[in-house]
C-alpha cells in the first residue's frame, strides 16, 4: 500500500520554509498590505502533459455466495502496453471575494490505449475474466479530474502569500479491458467505471520576486479508511509565471501527482493506484 510518509512530501516541505523565510518580513509586520488584487479573477488555459505515468489495478467480483473473489494485481503500462506519457488541455482558476478567502478550480480529461498479447506464464484474472497466454488484450482508459477548493489566505501582501484550504476532487475511473481468446471471434470484455469523490487539505504560497515574475507552490493530501472504503491523495504542483503585461501572461511548471484507492461498491470493486509525472505550459489571464 502507498505511503505518505514515503511520498515527496519534504520536497514541498523543503520549498514551504523557503518561501516562508523569503517572506518573514512580511510575517513579521503585516500579513495584509491592502494591495489592489489585479488576480482577483484567474484563469490558466494550456497544455498538460502526464509522463512516466504508471498504473496498477486489481478488478475484483462478487461470488454467488455473497463472497469476494479477489483479481490479479496487474500492472497496466507495463504487462499491457498502456501508453506511459499523454497530452491533454488543463484548465485552472480562482475567484477572490477578498484578500483572506477564495474559491478555486481545476479540470481535465485524457485517455490512453494500449493492445498486446499476453505473454504470461501463468493464467491472471481480471473480476469476472480469466485471461491465458496467448490472448489478445486491448486496453483502454479515460481518466479525469474536476477539483474545487476553498482557501484562506492567512499571509496577502503584493510580494508574499501564504495559504491553506480544503478541497473536493471529483477522480473520474473509466478502465476497459477486452479480450481477443485465443485469437478467435470470442471476446469478453471487464469494465471499472466510477467517479470517486476525495476530499483534501491544500496548502501553499506564492513569492512574486519581481514586478513580472512570481513563483507559487502548492501542495494536496488527503489519507482516509471509513468500512470498506481506503483512499490515499498527494499532489505537489511547483509553478514560475511570467506577467507580458498587466492582465496577461505566460506559465509552465511541474507535477508529482499519485492517488490510490480500495473500494467494495457497485461502481468500484478493486484496487488502484496510479502516479504520473505532469508538465505544464499555459497562458493565464488575470482582472
Amino acid at each position: 500500500m502507498y505511503s505518505l510518509g514515503r511520498s515527496r512530501i519534504p520536497l514541498v516541505i523543503a520549498f514551504s520554509v523557503a518561501l516562508c523565510a523569503a517572506g518573514w518580513p512580511a510575517l513579521a509586520q503585516e500579513r495584509y498590505d491592502e494591495h489592489e488584487m489585479r488576480d482577483r479573477f484567474y484563469i490558466a488555459l494550456g497544455g498538460f502533459l502526464q509522463t512516466e505515468v504508471k498504473t496498477t489495478i486489481r478488478l475484483d467480483a462478487k461470488t454467488p455466495a455473497g463472497g469476494i473473489a479477489l483479481g490479479t494485481v496487474i500492472a497496466l503500462e507495463q504487462q499491457f502496453a498502456l501508453d506511459d506519457e499523454v497530452s491533454t488541455g488543463r484548465l485552472d482558476g480562482w475567484y477572490r471575494f477578498n484578500e483572506r478567502h477564495r474559491i478555486g478550480w481545476t479540470y481535465w480529461q485524457s485517455d490512453r490505449e494500449g493492445v498486446r498479447t499476453f505473454d504470461g506464464s501463468d493464467p491472471i484474472t481480471i473480476g469476472d475474466i480469466t485471461i491465458n497466454p496467448g490472448d489478445t488484450v486491448t486496453t483502454n482508459e479515460d481518466g479525469g479530474l474536476f477539483a474545487v477548493d476553498w482557501s484562506y489566505s492567512f499571509v496577502n501582501t503584493s510580494k508574499y502569500e501564504a495559504w491553506l484550504g480544503l478541497g473536493l476532487n471529483f477522480q473520474r475511473v473509466d478502465t476497459t479491458i477486452a479480450v481477443n481468446v485465443g485469437g478467435g471471434a470470442n471476446t469478453l470484455q471487464q469494465e471499472a467505471k466510477g467517479t470517486i469523490p476525495i476530499p483534501t487539505l491544500n496548502f501553499g504560497g506564492r513569492w512574486d520576486f519581481s514586478k513580472r515574475w512570481r513563483m507559487i507552490v502548492s501542495q494536496e493530501l488527503f489519507g482516509i479508511k471509513v468500512g470498506d472504503f481506503e483512499g490515499k491523495l498527494n499532489n505537489t504542483r511547483i509553478l514560475a509565471e511570467f506577467n507580458i503585461a498587466r492582465n496577461f501572461g505566460i506559465g509552465g511548471g511541474f507535477e508529482r501527482y499519485r492517488f490510490e484507492v480500495s473500494a467494495e461498491s457497485d461502481e468500484f470493486l478493486g484496487q488502484l493506484d496510479t502516479s504520473y509525472t505532469g508538465l505544464s505550459l499555459y497562458l493565464k489571464g488575470q482582472f
